[in-house]
């Protein structure tokens, strides 16, 4: 994207490039969260949603907004994308009450899914004031007030605008705009999304004001997951390995490998030992792979840093032999990195 350049412009570009990101569904999938409403139009953005200097989707002035902008921030334009509450009075939105139960979703969403939001900041203004931006964290109540603009995304200088960067955050953005607007977790999307191999870039350290705990969970995940990625393309090929891999039932798995005969769905947990990564990734991984019926991958590993016991290897031989399940344990080493084998 050329440093010159119109919100217009990139509204358009990002419409047009939207076929196979799963934003390029909004309008149907807004259909879908709203029980059979005709959907208000058949792009992301169009006319009516654009201005000089900012853009939201259609249908967006009384949702969790997907917006890109221009602003200033330091002395110099920045290019913004993600994810907003604007909570200004207009004809389309008189009050902003019918945000409130919105923010709570929002907000729980957040706290139970940090890991989500690496690379991700949030920001406020109000006013024309900017106020520092920090990470993403739930909105406090001081904030829930007319005027105020909130926003979860990325900015960059205009000459380092990428379209299928923004609908890449687009997309990830999708399942917190799905539980904030309608509390569901996971409803299905209409078509299975692609697959593309890559890896993200990935946040790995912070000087967020966000519990130290949560913050360390989330950071050392996203460390091991970009491990992963190393390893698996070594054992794979780069062109099969697919990290942070969307589902069309909503959400994404740690890790997808295209074999020859099939899928491997791989989901990382930081925890203190294996049954609590397995308590905590198995059922993930089930529902990931056969929920509501589809067959996506038919070998699901579970990656922790522990090594496994003899009660914990007899555990997972019992899921594969008297329930058919075909789940597996890789031990993840940061400091030799290397992965173990299947167990």
């Amino acid at each position: 994207m050329k440093e010159q350049f119109s919100i217009s412009q990139l509204a358009e570009a990002l419409n047009q490039e939207a076929t196979g990101f799963q934003i390029g569904n909004l309008q149907q999938l807004r259909m879908q969260l709203h029980r059979g409403e005709r959907p208000a139009a058949k792009s992301i953005f169009d006319r009516r949603t654009i201005q000089d200097h900012y853009a939201f989707h259609v249908g967006g002035r009384t949702e969790l907004q997907f917006n890109v902008a221009t602003f200033e921030r330091e002395g110099a334009t920045v290019v913004r994308d993600g994810v907003a509450f604007a909570l200004e009075p207009s004809q389309t939105l008189p009050t902003i009450e019918p945000l409130l139960p919105k923010i709570e979703r929002f907000n729980d969403y957040v706290r139970s899914n940090p890991e989500d939001f690496y690379g991700f900041r949030m920001w406020h203004h109000t006013d024309g004031r900017l106020y520092p931006d920090h990470a993403v964290i739930p909105i406090d109540d001081e904030l829930i007030v007319e005027g105020n603009f909130i926003m979860v995304g990325r900015w960059v200088p205009p000459s380092q605008v990428s379209i299928q960067q923004f609908l890449s955050d687009f997309d990830r953005l999708l399942p917190l705009y799905i539980y904030t607007e309608s509390g569901q977790a996971r409803p299905q999307l209409l078509s299975p999304p692609p697959f593309r191999a890559g890896c993200p870039e990935f946040v790995t350290r912070t000087t967020a004001s966000t519990p130290a705990r949560t913050v360390d969970v989330a950071l050392r995940h996203k460390a091991l997951q970009g491990l992963l990625y190393t390893i698996l393309s070594i054992e794979a090929g780069a062109d099969n390995v697919a990290i942070e891999h969307p589902l069309e039932l909503g959400g994404s798995v740690d890790a997808a490998v295209r074999r020859t005969n099939g899928f491997s769905f791989y989901e990382l947990k930081v925890a203190p030992n294996v049954q609590s990564c397995m308590r905590s990734a198995s059922g993930q991984l089930l529902e990931y792979a056969y929920w509501p019926s589809a067959a996506r991958a038919d070998e699901l590993i579970v990656v922790g840093e522990h090594a496994p016991d003899a009660e914990e290897r007899s555990y997972l031989e019992l899921l594969r032999k008297r329930f058919g399940l075909p789940i597996f344990y890789r031990q993840i080493n940061m400091e030799t990195g290397r992965l173990g084998t299947k167990t």
